[in-house]
């Protein structure tokens, strides 16, 4: 009778539980899709971008073919697709950012942090400025629940990436496009 009990109210706990995680929406799978990768080949020799065969982290490798002197910025816009059959894309925010100040900030709380921290814990990337001319790798990049915003929604996504340097006439130095597919729960 006593092993009855504690099983009922564990039924019970379980399924208290479960319905208060059901209002909270959390990552349940990222795949990435689709990378296209493009590079200015005054500044950068090698600019790779690939998927693994589970499409669940992506490997990147940069070589620098000079010294970066100036600050590096990011503008990365991340747009949602509008329907299941077309490639139209409406826009959910637009991040512009000096990555220079982030990764010398160290750890922070804002979304642009969360990914250059992960970014960063994967990779021989410099934590600091100027860039130094050399072979750089970030792999096995992954999303993590505390990379999604909650505001976000199951689908399909574009990410439009560039890293610009803003002092030199906003010269860019890579382009890539990140298509990824998102499940919330």
């Amino acid at each position: 009778m006593l092993l009855i009990r504690r099983v009922l109210l564990f039924g019970i706990i379980l399924c208290l539980v479960s319905r208060f995680l059901e209002g909270q929406k959390t990552l349940n799978f990222l795949l990435f899709r689709k990378i296209v990768a493009n590079h200015n080949s005054k500044y950068i020799s090698l600019y790779e971008a690939a998927i693994s065969q589970d499409h669940t982290t992506i490997n990147i490798t940069l070589n620098l073919a000079r010294n970066i002197t100036a600050d590096v910025w990011l503008k990365a816009t991340i747009g949602q697709r509008v329907s299941k059959s077309g490639e139209s894309y409406r826009d959910v925010f637009t991040y512009n950012v000096n990555l220079c100040q982030v990764m010398g900030r160290g750890k922070g709380i804002s979304l642009i942090n969360f990914w250059m921290n992960n970014i960063l814990r994967q990779s021989n990337m410099p934590r600091n400025c100027p860039l130094r001319e050399g072979n750089y790798y970030m792999r096995n990049i992954r999303s993590e629940k505390e990379t999604i915003p909650r505001f976000i929604r199951s689908g399909s996504f574009r990410i439009d990436s560039s890293v610009y340097v803003r002092d030199w006439n906003s010269v860019n130095l890579t382009e890539t496009i990140f298509y990824v597919d998102i499940k919330m729960k």
